[in-house]
């Protein structure tokens, strides 16, 4: 593997990674599990001594895509496609507060509720005295952490939409990727003794919108000044989105108009490993 296609799954590493695999096709073996790993995170971007920024790079929602080139002898069994909600699963743990206060009239003693006892409890002893209790509510439930929909995209390939839960950003795997494969593959070779087995990738796209950019500070405002007459940005989130642009064209991954709020962008690819 070259080392500048290696390169290419590492752009924004802690953005995104994949690690795609399947079962070697040969003489033996014509079909094959596509197991695709995916993880997500955020990146602390623009530690460079030349960057006049840096900043926090997260995604909101991303597509994972299984592409096929067209040249390629292989097919999807579609009756293999990964289509429901996958199994990982979590637990999340929320603590509710509850208060209640009533006033109690006269000196004497006042008589408290089995419930009421049941949290913490104030009490002054004097007349017109109010009583306040506090009562904490621990609930915890399964839930699913991201939600995945699969479909197809305008070229026809494979693809799973993932989208958070509980939180503004994908953080961790959507899926468990060794035992949850994405589909099955299909050698359609003549001769699988002969010729190259066939290759597939994995990318992870995404739109302008969907990255989310966050703690942007300029680190030198010199430099930040030579930036701006030279290139013509006009604000700063401008030479943020620059710089992913650059960063991700450097790689070999394709940027479409990125000043769009529409703007496709692929984040990661990799071609699936035989194993």
């Amino acid at each position: 593997m070259s080392k500048n296609f290696d390169n290419r799954t590492r752009a924004f590493a802690d953005v995104v990674t994949i690690d795609a695999w399947h079962q070697a096709f040969d003489e033996q073996t014509s079909s094959a599990d596509l197991h695709a790993d995916v993880v997500f995170g955020t990146a602390r971007v623009g530690g460079e001594l030349d960057s006049p920024i840096r900043f926090r790079l997260s995604v909101k929602r991303a597509e994972i895509v299984v592409v096929i080139p067209e040249a390629e002898p292989v097919a999807v069994d579609r009756r293999s496609v990964s289509r429901d909600a996958p199994d990982l699963q979590g637990k999340m743990t929320e603590i509710i507060e509850r208060s209640a206060q009533a006033n109690v009239k006269g000196s004497g003693a006042a008589t408290i509720s089995s419930t009421v006892m049941a949290g913490s409890l104030s009490l002054e002893g004097s007349a017109g005295a109010s009583i306040t209790a506090n009562k904490r509510i621990e609930v915890s439930e399964n839930i699913q952490f991201m939600l995945v929909t699969q479909s197809k995209t305008a070229d026809g390939h494979y693809r799973w939409s993932v989208e958070p839960q509980r939180t503004k950003v994908l953080h961790g795997r959507p899926w468990d990727g060794t035992k949850e494969p994405r589909l099955g593959l299909i050698d359609k070779r003549k001769d699988r003794s002969k010729g190259i087995p066939p290759a597939v990738r994995v990318e992870v796209r995404c739109r302008r919108e969907d990255l989310l950019i966050e703690d942007l500070v300029m680190k030198d405002e010199n430099l930040w000044g030579k930036v701006q007459s030279r290139a013509g940005f006009r604000n700063r989130m401008a030479a943020a989105e620059s710089y992913i642009r650059d960063r991700l064209s450097q790689e070999g991954l394709e940027v479409r108009n990125i000043q769009d709020v529409f703007g496709q962008l692929t984040l990661a690819n990799v071609t699936a490993d035989s194993t």
